[in-house]
């Protein structure tokens, strides 16, 4: 697996998003490029994700979008990323998008976000590169880390119960795994550690 480092990545990035803007120039309500950021829990995706943004050099806004506003609870895992790849296939058509954002804390659905078809799109989370996908986006990360630094890392965010579901989402990734193998449609692998 490539461990590539942040200029590395968002290297890889800029230069996929170069080349889709030159093959749309003909075509101004092609959507912007979208990049994709999937792995276990606890890889690193939102860490990496919020690098991106940071680092981010364009004129253009980057529009994030984070799975975890889309699964409705802890067995949401496939219902959220059926909701990425409608965003998805919606985008592909030029047309600006739209989802709710799912609130932990009440276990409903919040407030709407729209995303602009017009302005890059980055979706990181678990689910968010199925075999579908591959054909709606121009850059597709694929990142891991090791099983127990994964596990101390998502067992110890602030705020999250996350302890007493691990296995119960673990078997859900599995599933979305053994359905998708989003791995093998990444343009970029990275391998996480501390």
């Amino acid at each position: 697996m490539l461990s590539p480092d942040l200029s590395q990545i968002t290297a890889h990035i800029h230069e996929r998003a170069l080349a889709y803007d030159d093959a749309v120039k003909h075509d101004r309500r092609a959507p912007a490029p979208t990049f994709l950021i999937d792995g276990p829990s606890g890889s690193g995706k939102t860490t990496l994700a919020a690098e991106i943004e940071q680092h981010w050099n364009s004129a253009v806004k980057l529009q994030v979008v984070h799975m975890d506003d889309l699964y409705p609870g802890w067995d949401g895992l496939a219902e959220g990323a059926a909701k990425a790849l409608a965003m998805l296939t919606e985008r592909a058509t030029g047309a600006d998008t739209h989802w709710q954002r799912y609130d932990w804390k009440t276990g409903s659905f919040a407030e709407w976000h729209s995303v602009d078809s017009l302005e890059p799109l980055l979706i990181e989370g678990c689910g968010s590169m199925s075999q579908e996908s591959q054909s709606l986006s121009q850059v597709r990360i694929w990142l891991d880390a090791e099983t127990e630094l994964r596990r101390e890392r998502a067992l110890s965010r602030v705020g999250e119960n996350f302890a007493e579901h691990w296995t119960q989402w673990d078997a859900q990734f599995e599933n979305f795994i053994s359905l998708h193998n989003p791995r093998a449609i990444a343009t970029l692998e990275v391998s996480a550690s501390e």
